[in-house]
């Protein structure tokens, strides 16, 4: 029984061929094991086949058995898969400047404020601002009157300007 492999280090994605010769058998099979799953295949008496070696725990092992008269013999070889280096994906705007996160939190943001009805935006601006007031009047107790007037005074003009 012969039984080889074109190489035994491959990046994931790649493609190995198998090669095998087993004159004389009555049955082969091929298990390929990625520590993950295991699968096993029917093969023909001898031939080539070629693999993509995807997902894999570091090694995948690829065990050739063949049978004749009821006894077995398997040879098996291991090839080690490195995984495929991770790259930063950048996002670009309509003009092909590169989005930082901030910009792309506010464009996806942008969208979704502008569809919701205008009582609940309303609502959302005064909210922002009785943070925003009561964030910086535990720096500066003054700011509260001077945050609470201004609020007043935001209010009075919704209620003018509609």
């Amino acid at each position: 029984m012969t039984f080889d492999i074109d190489r035994t280090t491959v990046t994931e994605g790649d493609i190995v061929e198998v090669r095998w010769d087993c004159t004389g058998a009555d049955r082969v099979e091929l298990k390929i094991d990625n520590g993950y799953k295991a699968s096993v295949l029917n093969l023909e008496i001898s031939g080539t086949k070629r693999f993509r070696l995807n997902r894999s725990k570091g090694r995948t092992a690829l065990t050739i058995t063949a049978w004749k008269d009821g006894k077995h013999g398997s040879k098996t070889l291991k090839v080690k898969v490195k995984e495929i280096p991770a790259t930063q994906a950048e996002t670009l705007d309509s003009n092909g400047r590169a989005m930082g996160s901030l910009r792309q939190w506010w464009s996806q943001l942008r969208p979704r404020w502008q569809s919701m009805p205008a009582d609940k935006r309303l609502a959302a601006r005064i909210m922002l601002i009785l943070a925003a007031v009561l964030l910086f009047s535990t720096l500066l107790p003054v700011l509260l009157l001077l945050g609470t007037a201004g609020l007043m005074i935001y209010l009075l003009y919704v209620l003018w300007k509609k």
